[in-house]
């Protein structure tokens, strides 16, 4: 696969250019039932029909929804369908009871795509991409489903030490009450919209903040999962081929140590001037890179 990433690189430079107009897609949210109730999604499919190629399936960071994938779904969605499932808590999905595992989400993901059809007594298997929290869901499903999934793409590993991992598994605030001095809503408010990168609108970045709250003092439940997953020896045991793609985030050095020691047969490809808002900032480039990689598959 890594004879095509220069070819992939300078189709991404092309197609990079392009923007996208609103008419190239059709984008609809939905939903369907999950084992904790309803799972809501957004789709983006090409408007002219043509979207016979496998479909991508998105996972997102937390405590956001889909909705920051929004950018991306609608550059992937000119070339193929493009789902990005709000994960059991997060967006407009149901809360679980409990915190859930790695596992138990990636299950409740597989439920929904079968929900929508997928799978080998259906339409058949799906591509998947994870960011930060979304790389642990993708590479279960992965793992756990291989008859369910062809490819996977990954972007930003926390790929920590078992040191590190259980003291921030102890530091989760689990037993914090909502605080009724707004001071929850004002910090998100301050991370996510007053803190956004340059050339993200207000609106856009209000929108995204309007989701992030959504799962208020149970924002840690995909955090339980996230540090009691254990990649070193998870990621070995994934089968399909394996794309990183990674901006200059936060998460740069930890995806670069992943790929070293426990993806070393995954293809990378970095992207230096990314660095922020990635899916706002960069999903032009991102996408064409991703779906140029997945249509050698």
């Amino acid at each position: 696969m890594r004879n095509w990433i220069g070819a992939i690189l300078v189709t991404t430079a092309l197609l990079a250019s392009a923007a996208v107009a609103e008419d190239d897609v059709i984008y609809k949210k939905g939903y369907v039932e999950g084992p904790h109730g309803q799972i809501h999604y957004h789709s983006a499919r090409p408007a002219d029909g043509t979207d016979n190629k496998t479909p991508l399936v998105l996972f997102h960071q937390n405590p956001k929804s889909a909705e920051e994938y929004r950018p991306l779904l609608e550059v992937v969605g000119r070339d193929r369908l493009a789902i990005a499932f709000d994960t059991p808590g997060y967006g407009e999905s149901d809360r679980p009871n409990s915190p859930p595992d790695m596992a138990g989400i990636a299950n409740a993901m597989a439920d929904a795509l079968e929900a929508l059809g997928y799978g080998q007594n259906g339409k058949g298997e799906v591509d998947v991409f994870g960011f930060h929290t979304g790389v642990f869901i993708a590479s279960e499903l992965a793992i756990i489903r291989p008859d369910l999934v062809r490819g996977v793409v990954l972007s930003g590993i926390a790929y920590y030490d078992p040191d590190t991992r259980a003291d921030r598994l102890a530091k989760l605030p689990k037993d914090k009450p909502l605080p009724e001095d707004g001071t929850f809503i004002m910090n998100r408010w301050y991370l996510i919209v007053i803190n956004r990168s340059e050339g993200v609108s207000l609106e856009r970045a209000a929108k995204v903040f309007l989701e992030d709250i959504h799962s208020l003092d149970k924002s840690w439940y995909a955090y339980n999962a996230v540090w009691t997953y254990v990649p070193e020896e998870r990621f070995p045991l994934i089968k399909q081929p394996v794309l990183i793609l990674q901006p200059h985030e936060m998460l740069l050095e930890k995806t670069r140590t992943a790929k070293k020691e426990a993806l070393p047969d995954a293809d990378m490809i970095e992207f230096p001037d990314i660095t922020d808002d990635v899916f706002d900032t960069g999903s032009e480039e991102i996408g064409s890179a991703l779906t140029a990689w997945l249509d050698q598959l």
